[in-house]
């Protein structure tokens, strides 16, 4: 067509796809930093939203977003992609109009997958799906409409946002505090670690290439806005992964991989509303006092307030999107962008009230309507798991799947002994082949799991005593020294050891491994079809007595283990011939002791 420039079209054509990758780059980004158990809920959040608001987008959202003209919301003009052809419209005047709706769909996907990280690990899907198509179409487009559509209240204030820091970020953030408040904290969730860190940074590193679309295929053509929207990105993400981590060296002592890529994060939301408008030195400070706050948020602000945004998405998207609008009020100016009549530095204090008032407007009407959203739809189904489904993990307890589970696992048979007497070494077998051999009936070597109907903690939490060498000393010998292994669920843990510890035992040796959380005749599905039972991850907490009685070990670990339900545990409880500290020859008791001079 006579006004399509097929360089500008390539151009965003390539910027669209990098930023449709950002959202599968993010299901990584997050799934690293929740426990392995609920991985692929996580990333199921932003695949569904993905999903969701394709559908959205093409039925409507779109043409509530940039169809007519009005302060509030759009028309229905591009309602089911109606008068959205090849020709270009006057938002993107030398591109297709196709290309301009699929590069404003990669937008609005991400935005509410930023929200899935502050309810991560505890939100219903159900709940989540109803969620983002609510909160796209209530939040998302309107706040849209007012800054970029024509007509848009915000938009004729002459407020600046070139690539969605109030669109995107500070409505995701703000809205993702008001989840994570209104469902509420996860179990323990003080002492939850990152599972996986380098899918994390993976996903980061996805991230950061896929944000040079984002910024620079704003600009909508390959021109001087663009290539200066590239080169100030690159600047803050820079500045703000440096400042966040000497932030982290100076007050926790280490500068760690995971505060880095956080900090490379923040300097890219901070930038994002004003990468078209600022220059490169802009830049490099936006992001130096990016990161600096996204880390305060992150690190202080939530343990101040005691809110449970699990994966910081109000830290780094909500605070780092409020100070990148005060930026782009600071710094914006018609040298780089002479579209603009410039900002504070210019001698236009104008624009800085006008992104002051258009951060106050995004953050109330996101917060308000975000609680409404929860609020409604907490009155037609049930908004987070329940305590059982949470320890469980939601991979299994919703989608009945485990990301690693389905391995095959060598584990040794503990020995037992034969009738003779005589002690037989364990076998090794694959975990399959011990599925199928075991017996449910509770009177074999082992008994699998409690009873379905628990009624005591005798049922829930197994003990087994097993004979190890040729060692029978009666529990009362002064010489005895016992193993004690536990396998549980591995949110138990915490527990687990507070328990053992205020009793006295303070060493302890901890595995990951790989059980059975269900009883025999259950099945799960593999894309429809019936299969066994996949292996859930446990943990196996070993500890080694001389002194602390057996039965205060048994005693203690059952009460901090015990819910009732199926999977609470099993302890196994071993004789030890003899333990030999490696370092000075000390053997059996001694050896247990702490080394003295």
């Amino acid at each position: 067509m006579e006004n399509i420039n097929y360089a500008d079209t390539t151009f965003v054509f390539l910027a669209t796809i990098l930023v449709l990758l950002m959202t599968p780059a993010l299901s990584l980004f997050y799934g690293g930093m929740v426990r392995k158990k609920n991985i692929l809920s996580t990333t199921m959040h932003s695949y569904a939203a993905i999903a969701v608001v394709s559908i959205q987008w093409i039925l409507f959202g779109y043409s509530f977003v940039f169809g007519g003209y009005g302060p509030l919301i759009g028309d229905g003009s591009f309602a089911l992609l109606n008068n959205v052809s090849f020709a270009p419209i006057d938002y993107a005047p030398t591109i297709p109009h196709q290309l301009f709706l699929m590069f404003q769909l990669a937008f609005a996907v991400i935005t509410p997958a930023l929200v899935s990280g502050s309810i991560a690990e505890r939100m219903k899907f159900p709940a989540f799906l109803a969620f983002i198509l609510l909160w796209t179409t209530f939040v998302y487009d309107p706040i849209a409409h007012w800054i970029w559509g024509n007509g848009g209240w915000i938009r004729e204030l002459d407020a600046l946002d070139f690539a969605g820091g109030s669109v995107i970020h500070i409505s995701s953030g703000v809205s993702a505090l008001v989840a994570a408040i209104y469902i509420g904290k996860r179990s323990n969730h003080d002492s939850i670690k990152p599972h996986n860190i380098p899918m994390t940074m993976i996903g980061a590193g996805l991230l950061l290439f896929g944000w040079y679309g984002f910024n620079a295929g704003s600009a909508l053509a390959i021109n001087d806005i663009a290539l200066n929207a590239f080169i100030a990105t690159n600047t803050s993400a820079a500045a703000a992964g440096l400042s966040w981590m000497f932030c982290e060296w100076l007050i926790h002592k280490k500068p760690t991989a995971l505060g880095f890529v956080s900090g490379i994060v923040a300097g890219l939301v901070s930038i994002t509303p004003g990468a078209g408008f600022v220059s490169p030195f802009a830049s490099l400070m936006i992001g130096l006092i990016g990161g600096i706050v996204c880390f305060y948020g992150v690190t202080v602000l939530k343990k101040k307030f005691a809110y449970d945004d699990a994966l910081d998405a109000f830290g780094c998207h909500g605070i780092g999107g409020i100070w990148g609008g005060i930026a782009t009020g600071i710094f914006a100016t018609s040298s780089i962008n002479p579209a603009i009549e410039g900002g504070l530095l210019d001698g236009n204090i104008r624009l800085l009230v006008a992104e002051v008032i258009s951060i106050l407007a995004v953050v109330t009407y996101a917060g308000i309507v975000s609680y409404l959203l929860l609020k409604l739809i907490s009155q037609f189904m049930q908004l987070r798991v329940s305590a059982q489904e949470e320890e469980i993990g939601l991979d299994y307890a919703i989608h009945g799947e485990t990301a690693y589970g389905s391995i095959a696992v060598a584990l040794s048979e503990p020995n037992h002994s034969n009738s003779d007497g005589s002690v037989v070494l364990g076998e090794l077998r694959t975990a399959f082949q011990k599925f199928q051999e075991r017996s449910f009936t509770g009177n074999g070597p082992e008994l699998a799991f409690a009873n379905s109907n628990p009624e005591d903690l005798n049922q829930s939490v197994v003990v087994e005593y097993q004979a190890s060498g040729t060692t029978t000393a009666s529990s009362g010998a002064n010489n005895k020294i016992t193993k004690i292994e536990i396998i549980t669920n591995e949110s138990k843990f915490e527990g687990l050891k507070k328990a053992l510890n205020n009793i006295g035992i303070t060493g302890m040796t901890v595995f990951d491994v790989f059980g059975y959380g269900m009883q025999k005749g259950h099945s799960t599905y593999y894309r429809g079809v019936e299969t066994e039972a996949d292996l859930l991850p446990k943990i196996r907490v070993e500890v080694v007595v001389s002194t602390v009685p057996v039965h205060e070990v048994v005693a203690a670990a059952r009460k901090a283990l015990y819910t009732g339900n199926i999977g609470d545990g099993k302890i196994f409880i071993y004789n030890v011939e003899n333990v030999i500290r490696v370092s000075t020859g000390d053997e059996g008791k001694k050896a247990l002791e702490y080394p003295t001079e």
